[in-house]
């Protein structure tokens, strides 16, 4: 993968798989990479960690945290929760990619920087609509119409991972030589991988269907 060395990006990491594997796409890619994470309201502090490591381990200790505890999951919002739900409404954010891909265009403006790389999956559209291809074009739309420093010249979203599955994305992060085992993906807040959410059912399932073991688990296969 050649470099473009006019190039520089801006990654949004959450800590998890997909992001993780952004990072390391984004090293191969462009000659000046950097990362930014959002610390929302009651963020795991295994997620918070993960994307504090994995930076790390990348080559970038210098990552840019971002206070938003204003910004809530669903399931903080007071709503409760039944069986007939979907598994993944407790952890919706209204608004969610909005608000980070704003946040994200401030500094990559402020920066110069032209590329923001987000780690959306080919499966995330299928709930949450604001990582579908479509609301990614939208906003970029929206940069373009108001980029004043960049002579309307914006920055835009690239998500690579956009037209993959899990099980896809996890053998691109085996061929970057992604720290899988720095990664977290559980939205439970204890201080291993619960097994049973449907973050941890996905790894688990995407581990297995390549006959290999996922290095966040050490029972399950």
């Amino acid at each position: 993968m050649k470099k473009n060395p006019q190039a520089e990006a801006l990654v949004l990491l959450s800590g998890g798989l997909d992001s993780a594997t952004c990072l390391y796409w984004a090293k191969k890619k462009f000659t000046n990479v950097s990362a930014i994470t959002f610390n929302c309201f009651d963020r795991a502090k295994q997620e918070r960690l993960a994307a504090i490591q994995i930076a790390e381990a990348a080559g970038f200790p210098n990552l840019l945290e971002i206070d938003i505890p204003f910004v809530r999951e669903y399931s903080d919002l007071g709503n409760a929760h039944n069986a007939n739900q979907d598994d993944r409404l407790p952890t919706y954010i209204p608004s969610r990619n909005m608000i980070f891909y704003s946040i994200a265009a401030h500094f990559a403006e402020s920066l110069g920087i032209k590329w923001i790389i987000g780690g959306h999956n080919g499966h995330d559209g299928t709930f949450f609509k604001d990582a579908t291809s479509d609301y990614i074009d939208g906003i970029n739309s929206l940069f373009r119409m108001g980029s004043t420093l960049s002579n309307y010249d914006p920055c835009v979203i690239l998500t690579p991972l956009g037209e993959m599955n899990r099980k896809e994305v996890v053998a691109l992060a085996l061929t970057l030589d992604v720290p899988l085992g720095l990664t977290w993906s559980c939205h439970g807040t204890d201080r291993k991988h619960c097994g049973t959410c449907f973050a941890c059912r996905q790894r688990l399932e995407a581990f297995k269907s390549l006959g290999i073991r996922d290095p966040v688990f050490k029972e399950h296969m």
